[in-house]
């Protein structure tokens, strides 16, 4: 069965990343719920999709150069009031459902990582009895394979950039820096995706998943081919385009 997941909530139906659009989620028959984790300057993790405000959020600056006391009360666009939801908070809200929490962990605006992000993510989860539920992803592998030897067998997809794919496409060398990471699956742009990519990752031991799947063309696509999983800003249009069971 090829799984759901709400991408940032449902990035194209409610405010991405907000309160709202995670509420909204856990009332959809979605296998996960997708969001991305920031470290603020004094360490407070936080929902947050971009490493810089401006697009999502008002304001300016990176979240890596912010206290929390300053990032609690930036404005999301698009919402009622809303402000940016701790890591916490958006527990708060999931963890109740039972659904899958797929967890992108984010880099610094200047590509580097958060020192400590990991542990203190793990620790979280761990304590709040969220870890078994939990997929880690990252489009950093070093982050994954620092996950992989805090949390030992949670599953964990390396999100491909497309700068991988070109000029020379080796989806078997990407499988093997996959598995050297801990990560079982790589996931590329659906836009990106070739023919033989399933295939390779089969004969590498490596499953394959997708993200970006956001209108009916795509998301068929994706059913058809039975990859593990695809992210979607349209997770409705997902649900009512799922293959019935016979």
């Amino acid at each position: 069965m090829t799984d759901i997941a709400s991408h940032r909530g449902g990035a194209m139906l409610w405010p991405e990343n907000s309160r709202l659009a995670f509420r909204n989620s856990t009332a959809l028959p979605v296998e996960f719920i997708e969001f991305d984790v920031h470290r603020s300057r004094d360490g407070v993790l936080l929902v947050h999709h971009d490493s810089q405000l401006g697009r999502t959020a008002r304001g300016s600056g990176a979240i890596a150069e912010m206290d929390w006391e300053q990032l609690s009360a930036v404005p999301l666009l698009g919402t009622d009031g809303e402000t940016i939801p701790t890591f916490e908070e958006v527990l708060d809200i999931i963890g109740p459902s039972g659904i899958g929490l797929r967890i992108e962990i984010k880099t610094r605006h200047d590509g580097g990582r958060y020192a400590g992000i990991e542990q203190a993510v793990v620790d979280v989860l761990a304590r709040r009895g969220l870890l078994a539920r939990t997929t880690f992803t990252s489009f950093d592998l070093p982050t994954l394979a620092t996950l992989a030897g805090i949390a030992p067998g949670a599953p964990a997809i390396w999100l491909v950039a497309d700068r991988h794919l070109a000029p020379a496409r080796d989806i078997a060398s990407l499988c093997r820096k996959a598995k050297d990471a801990g990560a079982g699956e790589i996931a590329l742009r659906a836009s990106k995706v070739e023919d033989a990519d399933a295939a390779a990752c089969h004969a590498a031991g490596i499953r394959f998943g997708v993200y970006g799947a956001h209108d009916e063309a795509t998301i068929r696509w994706a059913f058809a081919t039975g990859v593990t999983v695809f992210t979607t800003d349209r997770p409705d249009l997902a649900i009512a385009l799922r293959p019935t069971a016979g």
